[in-house]
């Protein structure tokens, strides 16, 4: 073990992401259900963004982490601004402006908000 720790928050938002992916191919019983309406360049936007922040979780790159959450406030507000619109480039709803708004913010304020000092804390090897 190297003792190299992960930042968790950051990764469980980004594992959180890509398992939200798999809602939208939910098409259990006789209608099909779905929480999450996203396809297409929503579907691929949420993806990369949520293997950028598994990566800066694993490898603890803040600004990756940082630019991951804006890009899903970006998306979550270009989605909100579309809505009802002819126009929909990312093929969502309200749903779609929910989850991409909630990642994003959520990964912005893990990364933002200062934590302790790591010498406040001494590890126990």
């Amino acid at each position: 073990m190297t003792g190299r720790h992960f930042d968790q928050p950051v990764l469980a938002l980004g594992e959180a992401a890509l398992l939200s992916s798999a809602f939208t191919f939910s098409s259990g019983g006789p209608a099909q259900v779905e929480f999450i309406h996203i396809r297409g360049a929503g579907l691929v936007l949420l993806l990369i963004l949520g293997v950028a922040a598994v990566i800066a979780g694993i490898l603890r790159v803040g600004v990756l982490a940082v630019a991951s959450g804006a890009g899903f406030v970006a998306a979550a507000l270009l989605q909100l601004l579309q809505a009802g619109q002819s126009v929909n480039w990312l093929a969502g709803d309200g749903s779609t402006v929910a989850l991409m708004g909630g990642l994003g913010i959520g990964l912005l304020a893990v990364t933002l908000t200062p934590r302790p000092s790591s010498a406040a804390h001494p590890s126990t090897a």
